[in-house]
């Protein structure tokens, strides 16, 4: 799953559309909207991720049978339509069957996306560009950050 959503729905090579700095979530002072656990199950076969997005900048990912360690890197503040430019990478695809119904291994791959919070923070979209033409989700946020 990690590896065709973020693929195919957060898409590889979208140029940037925020100017705001990016941030690595590394000082525990920091609040950002995306720390936390967060959950979207697939609708064509009801199969659940879970994304754990941690203060250090590391995300670790269950998909079906999957489990990936990832980092990511996210601007601080939304650009001026409310979108959050993150970028991440697949550093270990410790393998299984993902909710998309894969196997392959995508260790090292990056991709893009750009995220759109509800007000709230307790839910988002994960979009492949800062507009809503082609976007997943929501993520419901299931855990506070630890």
């Amino acid at each position: 799953m990690f590896k065709t959503c973020i693929v195919l729905a957060l898409c590889c090579g979208i140029a940037s559309a925020s100017a705001a700095p990016t941030l690595r979530l590394r000082n525990p002072g920091e609040a950002h909207p995306i720390l936390g656990q967060w959950q979207w199950t697939r609708p064509e076969n009801a199969c659940t991720e879970v994304f754990d997005y941690r203060i250090d900048g590391t995300l670790a990912v269950v998909s079906g049978e999957e489990r990936t360690d990832n980092t990511y890197a996210i601007t601080r503040l939304p650009d001026g339509q409310g979108f959050y430019a993150m970028t991440l990478r697949i550093n270990k695809d410790h393998g299984g069957r993902d909710c998309a119904d894969t196997v392959a291994n995508d260790t090292g791959h990056e991709s893009r996306a750009f995220l759109l919070f509800e007000p709230g923070n307790g839910r988002y979209l994960s979009c492949r560009e800062p507009n809503l033409s082609a976007c997943y989700g929501p993520f419901n946020r299931v855990a506070e950050p630890k």
